[in-house]
């Protein structure tokens, strides 16, 4: 199991919201995992609320979702794009990148080893 933390906060008009794995709650099962196959990598960027009047893009950065969490995202709702319709983006963002972290995980326990083991050969 993975559990993600947000936290949320408004400080002098900029919106802070905050991602923390909860790395307590990291099973061994995905610890394995992450071993064989690596640590999970989420996108914080991309086109966020797409095809509505409040899209917004933010420029690519991949993150570990482990090793860089937690992560500190700031939203300065007196600069564009956040300064309409600050609350919507901020948790349109928030919601996307949640889904984001669920699916990382769920692409990390759909995979298998097929290689470790032993083999014999009878010659």
């Amino acid at each position: 199991m993975a559990k993600l933390r947000t936290h949320k906060s408004i400080e002098n008009e900029i919106y802070v919201v905050i991602f923390e794995n909860d790395l307590t709650a990291l099973s061994n099962a995905d610890k394995e995992l992450m071993q064989k196959f690596g640590e999970p990598e989420i996108d914080l960027g991309g086109t966020f609320l797409a095809g509505g009047a409040n899209e917004f893009s933010l420029p690519a950065e991949l993150v570990k979702v482990r090793s860089d969490f937690p992560i500190r995202k700031e939203f300065d709702s007196r600069s564009a794009p956040f300064n309409t319709n600050t609350l919507t983006k901020v948790n349109g963002y928030k919601d996307e990148i949640q889904t984001r972290f669920a699916s990382a995980f769920t692409t990390l326990r759909s995979k298998t080893d097929g290689f470790t083991g032993e083999e014999i050969d009878v010659v």
